[in-house]
């Protein structure tokens, strides 16, 4: 009898260590995957960021490495209206969404999903805002490039009446060197004919 129950005595604590150690292991199976998954370092745009512009990518950046399987990124405007869904590119930690139309004005929320290292999926969201529309841009930088051309063609048009007044002073200086040649010649041409004269004279009264 005293042995049975120093037996029993002695299987107690040993089953109950077992089952200490069991449960433990059991909730540190379970506590190491939770810890395992790869977090969201940073994202560019970051969350909450507003834009003068929309970007032109959308960059994740994560705690480790991501498995290329199945990675996503959509885009939603306020009402929920989808405005991208992009397969982003994984280059070790980093998930790259190119952007092949620019987002619009006004908040956009991205939604991400990639496979952590761990082989878990992950995911989550972040608000972005835009404060000029693309097209608006594109509209208020037109009339500047049209008005290159006024400007250009500005020399040409006082170009001409620089040359006009540049013939019509050639044209004075012509005119005032022939009038000033005019005396000259009429004094000339009466020396001439005084000598003419005076050698007929001289000539006649040798005679």
């Amino acid at each position: 009898m005293n042995t049975l129950l120093s037996r029993r005595a002695s299987v107690r604590p040993a089953a109950l260590a077992a089952l200490f150690a069991a449960l433990l292991a059991a909730l540190l199976a379970l506590g190491a995957p939770a810890q395992a998954h790869d977090t969201l370092l940073e994202s560019d745009p970051a969350d909450g960021a507003t834009l003068e512009t929309s970007p032109e990518a959308i960059t994740l950046t994560f705690s480790a490495d991501v498995l290329e399987v199945s990675p996503l990124v959509r885009i939603t405007d306020v009402s929920g209206e989808q405005l991208a869904e992009i397969t982003p590119s994984i280059d070790g930690p980093v998930a790259t969404a190119t952007l092949e139309e620019p987002l619009p004005a006004g908040t956009s929320t991205v939604q991400w999903r990639v496979v952590s290292s761990d082989g878990h999926p992950i995911e989550g969201t972040f608000g972005v805002t835009v404060e000029q529309d693309a097209a608006a841009e594109e509209t208020t930088e037109a009339p500047a490039e049209e008005s290159a051309p006024a400007e250009e063609s500005a020399p040409a048009e006082t170009a001409a009446p620089a040359e006009e007044g540049e013939q019509a002073t050639a044209e004075a200086a012509e005119e005032e060197s022939g009038s000033s040649m005019t005396p000259l010649l009429i004094v000339l041409g009466v020396a001439v004919v005084g000598a003419v004269v005076a050698v007929l004279l001289i000539m006649r009264r040798r005679d």
